[in-house]
């Protein structure tokens, strides 16, 4: 799996200024208001706050901003400075790219180039000369599309594996389907979309074979955004459920630390 670009993301917010700037709001669900002297001004989409505001998010919101070259990503409901998360964005960042990169061997473990697949059959024999074969269609086969995921991903085209997983998430069932939404989230979180990758790993079961990379990337990702009771909860759970072990155990361990138990 090619490594992300996240560390390079991470070297380039280490060198920007952290004085007051302007904020695009990207990306909103639910209620999201920002502070205005003593009042509160609901935000939309395409709104501006400055990085020196405080935002509150209802029950159930997220929120993203931006100023085109950073961007503060907020998944829990609260009141929250916008730049003390600025300050530490560059460290989240790091860490983020950290666990992507680990977590990565799951989404592909082989990467097996020599792999194919042609008009959705898979291993399919060659024809005999001069015969007809007719093959139904069932619609789009999620193997195959899982395949072509994970070859964007090793090209670094995060966004668009993320697209892929998605397409191949609506053609699987069942645990397949988990493990292609898992995939989705992770692109996502490589992509530096942080909200829809979060948003995407609430809705894979926190039970099943995907439960435990689930918590860690999900409880990663919550620490960068706000969300430290979810990220403490998942994380207890999947350790007292034994769901992981060796380096990922110790991971969950670390995150339960910085989380602060």
């Amino acid at each position: 799996m090619k490594r992300t670009w996240l560390a390079a993301v991470f070297a380039i917010s280490a060198l920007l200024a952290l004085g007051a700037s302007p904020l695009s709001v990207s990306w909103i669900d639910g209620k999201v208001e920002a502070k205005s002297g003593s009042s509160w001004r609901l935000l939309s989409v395409g709104d501006m706050v400055d990085s020196q505001d405080t935002v509150r998010l209802g029950a159930g919101a997220v929120a993203e901003f931006s100023d085109g070259k950073r961007k503060v990503a907020i998944t829990a409901a609260g009141m929250f400075p916008l730049e003390s998360l600025l300050k530490g964005g560059a460290d989240a960042t790091k860490k983020r790219s950290a666990t992507v990169d680990k977590l990565g061997r799951l989404v592909d473990p082989n990467a097996r180039a020599s792999q194919t697949a042609v008009a959705g059959v898979r291993g399919a024999a060659v024809e005999p000369a001069g015969e007809t074969i007719t093959w139904a269609s069932e619609g789009p086969d999620p193997d195959v599309l899982m395949d072509e995921a994970r070859a964007l991903a090793r090209d670094g085209r995060f966004a668009e594996a993320s697209h892929k997983f998605s397409e191949a998430a609506d053609a699987a069932e069942g645990e397949q389907k988990d493990g292609a939404l898992y995939g989705k989230a992770w692109a996502l979180a490589a992509a530096d979309s942080v909200v829809p990758a979060v948003m995407t790993l609430r809705t894979i079961p926190a039970s099943g074979p995907w439960a435990g990379p689930r918590a860690l990337l999900l409880a990663r990702l919550d620490l960068e955004s706000g969300a430290v009771e979810e990220a403490r909860s998942v994380l207890k759970t999947a350790i007292d459920a034994k769901l992981l072990v060796g380096d990922d155990l110790a991971l969950a361990k670390s995150m339960l630390e910085e989380a602060g138990k």
